[in-house]
């Protein structure tokens, strides 16, 4: 099966890095490489990737991305969703479990 897409909706960020700030954050450090890895290996797959403080147009135009937020708190950011069917909450999946279900 080819995916088609990859959506990621975070909670609130300076960056999508991690390393801004006087302590980086080694899973946000990690999760952008596994992007730069995905986009390198699959590079017909369109990635979505939205945080609440520049990207909340696009959590906006998703209301059940919306209405999770609303209904279970930021907590559950982030979310990773895949072909729209949300695969993982709270977490940033690794690369090799991504690649794993991707290739499925």
């Amino acid at each position: 099966m080819t995916h088609k897409k990859l959506s990621i909706f975070e909670g609130i960020m300076c960056c999508d890095s991690g390393v801004c700030g006087a302590a980086p954050d080694i899973n946000l450090v990690e999760f952008a490489d596994t992007l730069k890895k995905l986009k390198h290996d699959y590079p017909e797959m369109e990635i979505l990737r939205a945080n609440m403080s520049r990207g909340l147009e696009i959590f906006r135009k998703n209301m059940d991305i919306l209405m999770m937020v609303k209904s279970k708190g930021m907590g559950i950011l982030p979310l990773v969703l895949i072909d729209g069917e949300v695969y993982s909450q709270q977490r940033y999946p690794k690369y090799e479990e991504l690649k794993r279900v991707l290739d499925a």
